[in-house]
């Protein structure tokens, strides 16, 4: 689990940020109650990372901080992933990207077959679609949410990926224990 988190903070400053390379970061696992993140529920196992950067973009430069929470059922059945980035320079911002492009650019190693874009649900907009994950086939959900405008960007953007083999029932219960930024 903490190899492919690592593997997740990584692609997040790839270009996923901004579109621009970060001149330096590094990772740490820490302690959730640090995280914009809280999770309550008897079953599961919690994994938090946090991943510092220096983006760059038109010759501004700030800090992000990207904070990762994962939420694996005692099973391991079911796992549901949120990523938490925010800017903290007044001079950047991120731009708006659709779900489906940012499922794509975020979670690059999950495929993505049948997505069903299904709207605003529970404060994120949301979608469904089936995988493969690690040989097992998967019903998963993406979900995102824009906060904090500003200069015609954001200052922080929440997406997720959660699947589970069989139906989404536990990715949803999953999800409603989640507070995340926005709620």
């Amino acid at each position: 689990m903490k190899v492919w988190m690592a593997a997740l903070a990584a692609a997040l400053v790839c270009g996923a940020l901004m579109a621009s390379p970060a001149s330096s970061a590094e990772e740490d696992a820490i302690d959730c109650s640090s995280t914009p993140f809280s999770f309550s529920g008897d079953g599961y196992l919690v994994d938090c990372l946090r991943y510092e950067a220096q983006p760059r973009k038109d010759g501004a430069t700030g800090q992000s901080q990207s904070d990762v929470i994962s939420v694996t059922s005692d099973e391991r059945s079911m796992f549901l992933t949120l990523v938490s980035i925010r800017l903290t320079s007044s001079g950047l911002h991120m731009r708006y990207q659709n779900l489906r492009e940012n499922t794509r650019d975020f979670f690059s190693g999950v495929e993505v077959k049948d997505w069903n874009g299904i709207g605003n649900k529970a404060g994120y907009d949301t979608a469904e679609f089936v995988s493969d994950i690690s040989g097992t086939p998967s019903h998963c959900i993406a979900i995102q949410r824009y906060l904090h405008p500003a200069f015609g960007g954001f200052k922080r953007h929440v997406i997720g990926v959660g699947c589970a083999a069989g139906g989404l029932d536990p990715v949803y219960a999953a999800l409603a224990k989640m507070r995340a930024p926005g709620d």
